[in-house]
């Protein structure tokens, strides 16, 4: 049984540091992206108000990753949380929620900027 939840405990390292990449990757292809419309006319991410948001909310995303990364390490190194009271559940819970309606967000701009131009 302490495998397993080690094991567990390992992979949600793993997995917070894979979503730290991928949304610093989504971060530097957002701001470096430049698209051309029929005319040639060229646009950069900052032409367009929705890319700011979309940007906003992968910056966010990124620094609450990163933010979780040391509490993660420490309960997968020790095997018991960082701080230890009944409503750090909870936090961690309503913040990741908050954090997915953004990225929801963040997908629904990108997806409607995409398939507007297109």
């Amino acid at each position: 049984m302490a495998s397993k939840s080690k094991s567990v405990l390992i992979s949600v390292v793993v997995l917070r540091l894979l979503a730290l990449g991928l949304l610093a990757a989504s971060i530097v292809l957002l701001y470096l992206d430049k698209f051309t419309l029929s005319g040639d006319t060229k646009f950069l991410f900052k032409d367009v108000i929705a890319y700011r948001y979309v940007i906003a909310t992968g910056i966010i995303g990124f620094l609450y990753t990163l933010v979780q990364i040391p509490f993660a390490v420490y309960h997968a190194s020790k095997g018991k949380r960082l701080i230890r009271n009944r409503c750090l559940p909870e936090f961690y819970f309503f913040c990741d929620k908050v954090i997915i309606h953004f990225c929801y967000f963040l997908c629904f701009n990108g997806m409607h900027l995409s398939i507007l131009w297109k």
